[in-house]
């Protein structure tokens, strides 16, 4: 019996003519309409091809004449796809990984070296899954499979084109376009996270009035400006807004429910925060996020570092006598490589780590693999890059964080285990190609202002907003975190992962980022990875091709 695993509350499922369709994502309504008028899959992934937005499509068929589980992923979706054959050898597909472990014994739930190195690395799996007999449906892909006939059949099916005729200075009118399309379909429904940035500001005006919100707040000190930046968008946009508020001290047991509850490593350690949202709001089960808009129009501080590097170049013949100096020269020798090198300046994008360290822990070729791969699964899903040496640098780093650095999904999933969905419109088709269509570096900076499509946009709905303050990211201090905080002890109740790379004196002094990624994977593994209790989440449905005696469509697991 093939069967999905459905965690996506708001997904919709539909029978006709002995296929069983799930449906998660921005358009679920078209595709509702065109699966009743009896469309095929192939029609009906053409529709979803054809719309702004993002989502996924699963079909399970009992027609002998068609393969029993087709599905596809949006090239931008954030929505994951994972799929495997249990421990029992029955075909299971889902839209959250803690769902397909809880289907493996643990002796099943095998760890490849692959997986930790990229873990090392990057703080996730950017193309695999953490676990060997789980498989992930990549951007743009269409799943084809027959259990017990075929072998799952993955091909990359669809690609973003860069929309024409744009120009940086009115690209923002056509972004409001986009937000619109992008956003209506839940702007009765949805809850806005905002954090006061850009990002989730700009989101506000796109959905019904007056709007409802909520933010996310632990009691770190370094964290005050942005909890101001929340409170005065809320005077700005006049919305209402509710404070899901959380001590610091508190924070190791929320990252270990978090983890719990998603069954990945958790990433960012901002995903407490996310799940502190999801477990305590009560608003509403749609919540709209500006996450992916860094990705698309902004890159941040790695976007900064490479412009002013290339600005300054002529630096690069000054004797190196101080740190400065000798950093600048470093980027500068990655900016001078081929985007494609895995020691170039793009492929250091979504790059969380004592890179050194790492690299002598999984060997060269190990490292090098992992970083071409990300540059091969960006790189076959956009046009190849143009351009001086940092336009082409960029835009490979863009495309790499947009489709690996992965924050995004978990933080989606982690919604999903609450019984809720984190709903993303800058992550939409439209948006991906309104940036492709903008030369880079120009879609990112423009007259000397980073990120400057939305917040043009932004401007135009609100002039009173401080578009120049200083950028933040919810992002908490891990030094201070590991070294004298609330995870100060965390490698005293988890012990660090023999695969660690061995460094000379506390981890957490020599490389904060490293020892995150350790102490994150950690928790996972303790956690969940050898839980043998392991069940999918409680609000779980099943939708299933039945075989003997059927099997109603939406029961509860």
């Amino acid at each position: 019996m093939a069967t999905v695993l459905l965690a996506n509350p708001n997904a919709e499922v539909v029978t006709r003519d002995e296929r069983r369709w799930i449906i998660a994502g921005t358009h679920r309504r078209e595709l509702r309409t065109a699966i009743e008028r009896g469309a095929p899959f192939a029609a009906v992934k053409a529709l979803h091809d054809s719309l702004p937005g993002e989502g996924t499509v699963v079909v399970l068929s009992e027609r002998a004449a068609e393969p029993t589980v087709q599905a596809h992923r949006g090239i931008t979706s954030a929505y994951e796809v994972f799929y495997c054959l249990d421990s029992s050898g029955e075909p299971v597909v889902t839209d959250l990984f803690r769902n397909a472990l809880a289907r493996l014994e643990p002796a099943d739930r095998t760890v490849p070296d692959r997986a930790r190195a990229a873990h090392l690395l990057y703080r996730t799996t950017p193309i695999d899954t953490y676990v060997e007999r789980v498989h992930r449906l990549g951007h743009g892909e269409t799943l084809t499979w027959t259990p017990g006939e075929t072998t799952p059949r993955t091909e990359l099916t669809e690609t973003l084109t860069p929309e024409s005729g744009l120009a940086p200075a009115s690209a923002h009118e056509r972004l409001d376009e986009v937000l619109s399309a992008v956003c209506a379909p839940v702007a009765d429904e949805a809850s806005l996270m905002l954090s006061g940035g850009v990002d989730s500001t700009v989101l506000e005006p796109y959905l019904t009035t007056p709007t409802e919100s909520v933010t996310a707040s632990f009691d770190t000190p370094e964290l005050a400006f942005e909890r101001e930046y929340a409170e005065r968008a809320t005077d700005l946009v006049g919305t209402d807004r509710e404070v899901v508020e959380m001590a610091e001290s508190n924070y190791l047991e929320r990252l270990e429910a978090a983890v719990d509850a998603l069954g990945l490593p958790p990433h960012q350690l901002q995903t407490p925060t996310f799940d502190g949202i999801y477990r305590e709001y009560d608003g509403a089960d749609t919540l709209v996020s500006g996450q992916v808009a860094d990705a698309v129009f902004g890159l941040g501080g790695s976007l900064e570092t490479a412009r002013t590097v290339w600005r300054t170049r002529y630096l690069g013949y000054v004797p190196p006598v101080v740190e400065k100096l000798r950093h600048h020269r470093d980027v500068l020798d990655g900016l001078r490589r081929h985007p494609s090198d895995p020691d170039g300046q793009g492929l250091q994008f979504a790059v969380y780590t004592d890179v050194p360290a790492v690299v002598e822990a999984i060997g060269r070729r190990q490292y090098e693999r992992r970083q071409r791969e990300r540059y091969e699964y960006a790189m076959d899903r956009v046009p190849a890059a143009s351009g001086n040496r940092y336009a082409r640098h960029v835009h490979v780093g863009q495309w790499v964080d947009f489709f690996c650095e992965d924050a995004v999904t978990v933080w989606r999933q982690a919604a999903l285990a609450r019984g809720c969905e984190m709903y993303t419109p800058f992550a939409g088709k439209a948006v991906a190609e309104l940036a492709l269509g903008l030369p880079s570096p120009e879609r990112y900076v423009r007259d000397g202002e980073p990120k400057h499509v939305p917040k043009r946009l932004l401007g135009e709905w609100y002039p009173a907003y401080d578009r120049r303050k200083p950028k933040g990211n919810g992002n908490f201090p891990a030094e201070r975190f590991l070294g004298s905080g609330p995870l100060e002890s965390i490698f005293d109740r988890y012990e660090v992962p023999e695969f660690a790379p061995d460094v000379s004196g506390a981890i957490v002094d020599r490389s904060p980022g490293l020892a995150w990624n350790l102490a994150g994977y950690a928790v996972w593994r303790d956690r969940v990875l050898r839980a043998d209790d392991l069940e999918p989440v409680g609000h779980t449905r099943t939708v299933s091709v039945p075989s003997g005696t059927p099997r109603s469509e939406g029961e509860p697991v």
